[in-house]
Formats: structure tokens, sequence, C-alpha cells
């Protein structure tokens, strides 16, 4: 074959093979109406627009008439990077910036971990910074005097962290919204004595949750727009062709995350987020099923074994035919109920290292290997110190 028949030949086999991989995911998708928004590549499509991210914000605040959102600006998987001293990077899912210097971060939240909650301070740091530097290049801070900036030094901008999370709200089984803040316990107290609500310190610094499971309303029920985007968002995934909520902006965000309206591109970023998670879910949960099952078979084994041969000496001592018997039974109860628990504990050790050489953090092991938090330690302790020579 010549030097042109052979690049023919690449290009034409690799356009092949591109093809087969698209329609192999479009097929992935079929008997489904929409992908899943709670993933993040159809969660920026859904709002891949001003006028859904406007309504849905409005819908968040509860802002009506004229105190609704004027003008946005925004950003998806906006990276922030500080030095602090050491280089630092944050990933927002979406960044947004209001027309009097409000800004928001965004973020769709799958999988629960044991570090949410210092996740969502950490984010809200990264966010004021961000927000503080952002206000000091807008055109209204540029025009004030040297003596106002100065006076102005340490103000900071409205900063809402909007979190959408697919699973219980940390300190809110069962609720689909909680709101945070900094709260005095002067004020807690004085409140709780009152039967007031109580008022934060700043009403600047907020977060907003969402338990996108826990919204149980009917469609008949829906009647706000913050109502219709979670009814959207938790129902998407279902197969059904989702109802008409009467906005043509929501309409319009349907129609960007409809699969037969996805892109090739779209597609293959949803089903390579999709199989990453869900197959990380499934490893590590099989870790613990497979150790299980063998530590089962195992120590059914050693147990067999070990219960036969005690049982036997037990026998002889006894007598014949009644010792041989229950030594027997006796012996093997024993030896299996040792024996798995021995299996068991090695397949949970053999778990924990295997996470602990992934760098995986402590609660997570402690979740998945079943071991105790000092066990764990011990295990990466002995990991650590140098081999003897």
């Amino acid at each position: 074959m010549t030097t042109d028949e052979e690049i023919l030949f690449e290009r034409e086999t690799g356009q092949e093979s591109e093809t087969d991989n698209i329609e192999s995911i479009r097929k992935k998708f079929e008997g489904q109406m929409y992908l899943d928004p709670t993933y993040d590549p159809a969660f920026k499509a859904l709002f891949d627009s001003e006028e859904a991210l406007k309504d849905f914000l409005d819908g968040v605040l509860g802002l009506e008439g004229n105190g609704k959102i004027k003008t946005l600006r925004f950003n998806f998987d906006k990276a922030l990077v500080f030095r602090v001293p050491h280089e630092k990077k944050v990933v927002f899912d979406i960044f947004a910036t209001t027309g009097n210097n409000r800004f928001f971060n965004i973020e769709m939240q799958r999988l629960e971990n044991n570090f949410f909650i210092d996740r969502t301070i950490l984010y809200k740091a990264f966010h004021i910074i961000k927000g503080r530097k952002d206000m000091e290049l807008s055109k209204e801070f540029k025009a004030l005097s040297e003596k106002e900036k100065k006076y102005r030094r340490y103000e900071l901008p409205e900063c809402i962290s909007v979190w959408i999370c697919n699973f219980d709200l940390p300190h809110a089984d069962g609720e689909v919204r909680d709101e945070w803040g900094i709260y005095s316990t002067h004020a807690l107290k004085t409140m709780a004595e009152q039967k007031k609500a109580a008022v934060p310190v700043s009403d600047k610094n907020k977060y907003i949750f969402f338990s996108v499971p826990n919204f149980k309303k009917s469609i008949e029920e829906v009647n706000s727009s913050i109502d219709k985007w979670l009814y959207l968002l938790n129902h998407a995934k279902d197969g059904k062709e989702l109802p008409n909520f009467g906005s043509d902006i929501i309409q319009d965000a349907i129609e960007r995350i409809k699969v037969e309206n996805a892109s090739d591109e779209l597609l293959a970023a949803q089903e390579a987020n999709m199989t990453t998670k869900e197959d990380y879910e499934s490893w590590a949960i099989g870790l613990v099923i497979n150790a299980s099952e063998k530590a089962k078979a195992e120590g059914f084994a050693k147990g067999h074994d070990e219960g036969l041969v005690e049982g036997r000496a037990e026998g002889r001592a006894e007598g014949r035919a009644e010792g041989r018997a229950e030594g027997h039974a006796e012996g093997r109860a024993e030896g299996r109920k040792e024996g798995r628990e021995e299996g068991a504990a090695d397949e949970r050790s053999a778990v924990a290292l295997d996470m602990l050489a992934d760098n995986e953090p402590i609660e997570k092991i402690v979740k998945y290997s079943h071991l105790s938090k000092e066990k764990v330690l011990e295990l990466r302790n002995k990991q650590a110190k140098p081999t003897a020579r």
C-alpha cells in the first residue's frame, strides 16, 4: 500500500470508528426523552441561557416585579486559582454576576461525601474573594474617589451560594430547602425566647440548599417558578414527557436537554460523566460485596475443616456415636463463625489498603471498608513505615 493510500485508509477507518462510537453512545440513551440534568453536562445545557438562569434565581430568592434580576453574566466551569501560599484551584459549575454586583455560585452535587460541609465553606471563601475582586473592577467602584475607596476597603458584595443536591441535606433530613447564614448566639437565644425567626449578622453571605429527591409535589401542586425547576430536575430522568409548565423560558430549557436535540458532543460528555460516577459507585459497593462473599466462602471452607477435626477429637472422648455428631456440629459452627470473621477482617483490611494506596480520604475508607477509624489509621501507619533492610 502506498503512503497516500495508507493515509486515506487511516482517515476512513478513523471516521468509521468515530461514527460507530457516536452511534453506540446514542443507543445508550434510547428510550429516554431527556438527559438527566443532575449530571453536569445536561445541567449546564439546561441553564445555558441568561433568561433561564434569571428565572431560576428569581425563584430561589423569591423575587417579583421590579425586584427581579435585570441583567446577568455567567460562566460555566469557572476556574479560580489562588496562591495561599501554594496554588489551589476550585472550579465553579456556574458563576454568575448581576448588574448590581450580586454574585452567585451555583453547584449541582450528585454524590454526598464526608467533607461536603467543608467543601461548601471552602467554595464560599473563594466565592467571596472572587466577588470582592470583581467588585473592585466594576465601573461603579472605579468611579469612586480614592477617599471613598479607602472607606470601603473591607466592604463585601452580596455572595449567594446555591447548592442543588441529589441527596438529603446535611442537618435537614427530609427537607427540600435549607438556608445557612452567620448568626449571633445571643440573637439566636433571644429569638428563641421570643419565638421569632433569627436574623443573620449579615445578609451578604448566604448559602441556599435544595434536595432534589425530597421534592415530592405532584404537577397539580406545582405553582411557583422554583417548584417548576425542581420538578423538572427531579423528573427529567423518568423517561416520560414533562408537562407544559406555561413558561416559554422553561420550555426552551427543556428542549435543550431533549435526547433527540442533543449534539454528539453533549451526548458524549453526558455518557462519559455518567460512566465515571456510576462506575465509581459500583466499584466501591462491589468491593464490600465481593469481600463479604469471598470471606463467606473461605470462612466456610476453613470452618468445615477445623470443625471436622475438632468434632472428631471431642467425639472420641465423649463416645463415638453421640460425641462425633455433637462435636462435628459444634466444631463446624464455631469454625465457620471464626473463619468468616477472620476472612472478612482480612478482606476489609485489603479494601482499606487499596483505598489508602489511592490516597482516598480516611472517612471514605472507613465507610466502604467497615473498619474502625483507628484500624484504618493503624494500617496507614504500617503502610507508611519504610521496609527494614
